[in-house]
């Protein structure tokens, strides 16, 4: 009677899943029902936003045949039920799983808190139109007219992250593109020098290192970090930044609901190392993991 865990976190990287032995199951199993969340509202729209945005649990057909209760639940971070108090319940029981072998369910449950408990310190000063103009180097770069509608599709939504909304490249990837895969050399630190480094593996240069008019076109993109945690790319277009947050969908506002004139300064949430800007060349080597 196994079951799977999957907590929608992270914008770039995959989320974290796991498979959870049979003792560790029924133990987490045992706090979802007594906390009632087999009733009711089993499938609630997640939020497109930065940082966490829900749980989804896959208790298996054992223990739904057994308990009369649904395969499946989604509980979004915005509902009313409290997500704190239900990932400090979970993170006693993901010592159990540590211990067992499920390396990171614990250490992953503490990166939710911290992001439940530290929404909006991304927050420089604000996404708005007195924000000032980024410097953005000497080369040569192409503004496409912000339109999410084709990154929203159903097909494209799911897999599609913020690097490839960042580079232009929309795709049926099988999972989450990651910089540096397209040229078989992926980052291996959640820092904004390794993850930069890795996209300019895959193509990207600086953006005082220009590329001819037949890498058109261009796109300028921003870079930035949740320390220790993830990556997040936006990209400019006439009269805004766009960004797509993991598998939701693409917008151009903040985590205040502002349009975004300049990512440095916008309210990034837990995004909050700004890392600067980067072309990414039409032939950008963008790869699923």
């Amino acid at each position: 009677m196994t079951m799977n865990i999957n907590l929608d976190l992270y914008s770039g990287r995959p989320n974290p899943d796991w498979q959870l032995p049979a003792v560790v199951s029924m133990q987490v199993f045992s706090l979802l029902n007594d906390l009632g969340l087999f009733k009711g509202n089993l499938h609630q729209p997640f939020p497109g936003r930065l940082g966490y945005r829900g749980l989804r649990v896959n208790v298996g057909p054992a223990l739904s045949i057994k308990y009369r209760v649904p395969l499946t639940l989604s509980l979004s971070a915005t509902g009313s039920f409290n997500h704190s108090k239900l990932m400090k319940e979970l993170s006693a029981l993901a010592w159990a799983a540590d211990f067992l072998g499920i390396k990171g369910f614990f250490d992953a449950i503490q990166s939710v808190i911290k992001s439940l408990t530290g929404r909006g310190s991304g927050a420089a000063s604000g996404g708005g139109a007195k924000a000032a103009k980024p410097t953005m180097g000497p080369c040569g770069f192409e503004m496409l007219p912000f339109d999410p509608s084709p990154w929203n599709q159903p097909a494209f939504q799911p897999t599609n992250n913020c690097y490839a909304y960042a580079a232009n490249q929309r795709k049926s990837y099988s999972s989450k593109p990651q910089p540096g895969i397209g040229s078989g050399s992926r980052f291996s630190a959640i820092t904004g020098a390794d993850v930069g480094a890795a996209a300019k593996r895959d193509g990207a240069h600086e953006v005082t290192d220009c590329f001819p008019d037949s890498e058109k076109p261009r796109c300028l993109v921003a870079l930035v970090i949740w320390p220790g945690e993830d990556y997040h790319w936006y990209r400019k277009h006439p009269d805004c930044w766009g960004h797509k947050p993991g598998g939701t969908v693409a917008r151009n506002t903040d985590e205040s609901g502002a349009v975004i004139t300049n990512p440095q300064t916008c309210d990034r949430s837990d995004y909050t190392e700004f890392t600067g800007y980067m072309l990414l060349p039409k032939g950008l080597k963008v790869a699923a993991s």
